[in-house]
């Protein structure tokens, strides 16, 4: 396993080439976007490695790891390697039986499907301007709850669906409430599928307001969401003001008081927090690690994928020393690597 790991590594950091009669197999059988096209982090192919190793890797011709056809079967080459694999294609993507709205609507990305996790987005765009990151690029607006709804019943039509995550942007303070009403909504009417949310530290209007967030976090736990996803992201203070400067304003003392809050009312299994990893040192990612493991919530490790010309991509030894490390710290505090579902950790180390 320890190989597949240092594989899965590899393929986030390089890519893959797909050889021609792998690639016009696709074609045929997944249509033309056989692969993710949405978020840098979560754009690329969806590979299934075996004995639960997932992950997404972009398509790179010059990458040493290829993926041939055999007998219509995947196969993952490199050197030495010849690992079967199989791709999962997106069910976003799928075009039979979907009316022509669904279809634009699934098109402009507020919500999309990544192996058994669905993603929706009520905020277009985020009100947070983080510099490495590509929903930037997108016009910051409120998204329609009809169409969001429709969206998802699309999405859970596909079977291979067990959760839903509800994502960002991160909304300006004035459409707090929206989103909280959003996160209703979605509790209610589907109360039968794991709801999580990704969130930064806040209230029901205030983001720095600390008598809010435990009034708050009790809330979301009565309205039926299952778990948090508060991504410190960056541990650094100066290089969180440089590339993050709202979640610096939010402070990482929040983030951390937050993060205890949750820990307590939704049980450390349920409350995760993700960090770039590569964008800061190798210590100041351990220390994070550590931060967040005393607040009994487990710690998620994203690799860097640079943007916007800022930075360059963590070697994949860096990744996975730190991931290695990580462990360490992680299994001192009986706790474990976020995301707990194993399909989820196909753009997490």
């Amino acid at each position: 396993m320890k190989n597949l790991q240092k594989i899965k590594i590899k393929l986030m950091t390089n890519g893959v080439n797909i050889e021609d009669e792998a690639l016009q197999y696709l074609y045929k059988n997944f249509g033309e976007k056989f692969y993710n096209d949405d978020y840098v982090t979560t754009t690329g192919i969806m590979i299934e490695l075996g004995c639960n190793y997932y992950v997404t890797s972009h398509i790179n011709s010059k990458s040493s790891f290829k993926i041939t056809l055999e007998q219509n079967n995947f196969i993952l080459t490199q050197k030495n390697l010849k690992q079967p694999i199989k791709i999962w294609q997106p069910w976003a993507c799928m075009t039979k039986n979907i009316d022509q709205k669904t279809y634009n609507l699934l098109k402009s990305n507020i919500a999309a499907s990544h192996f058994d996790r669905v993603r929706i987005s009520p905020i277009n765009g985020c009100n947070n301007h983080c510099a490495f990151c590509s929903m930037n690029s997108i016009k910051y607006q409120k998204n329609n709850i009809e169409d969001l709804e429709t969206c998802l019943k699309y999405l859970l039509k596909d079977k291979r669906v067990t959760h839903i995550l509800i994502t960002g942007g991160s909304p300006k303070q004035t459409d707090l409430e929206y989103l909280t009403e959003a996160y209703e909504y979605f509790c209610k009417k589907f109360p039968n599928y794991d709801i999580d949310i990704m969130t930064t530290p806040r209230g029901f209007d205030s983001y720095t307001d600390r008598d809010q967030y435990k009034p708050y976090i009790e809330h979301l736990k009565e309205i039926g969401v299952s778990g948090l996803s508060i991504n410190l992201e960056l541990y650094n203070n100066e290089i969180c003001a440089k590339y993050c400067p709202e979640k610096y304003k939010i402070g990482r003392d929040n983030y951390f008081y937050f993060l205890k809050i949750a820990s307590e009312i939704f049980g450390s299994q349920n409350v995760r927090s993700g960090l770039i990893v590569g964008l800061e040192s190798e210590k100041d990612t351990l220390k994070a690690v550590e931060e967040i493991c005393k607040c009994g919530c487990m710690p998620m490790l994203s690799p860097y994928i640079p943007y916007n010309n800022i930075g360059t991509s963590p070697s994949a030894n860096f990744l996975y020393n730190v991931y290695r490390k990580s462990k360490k710290i992680i299994d001192r505090y009986n706790l474990y690597l976020a995301p707990l579902c194993t399909r989820c950790r196909h753009n997490t180390l």
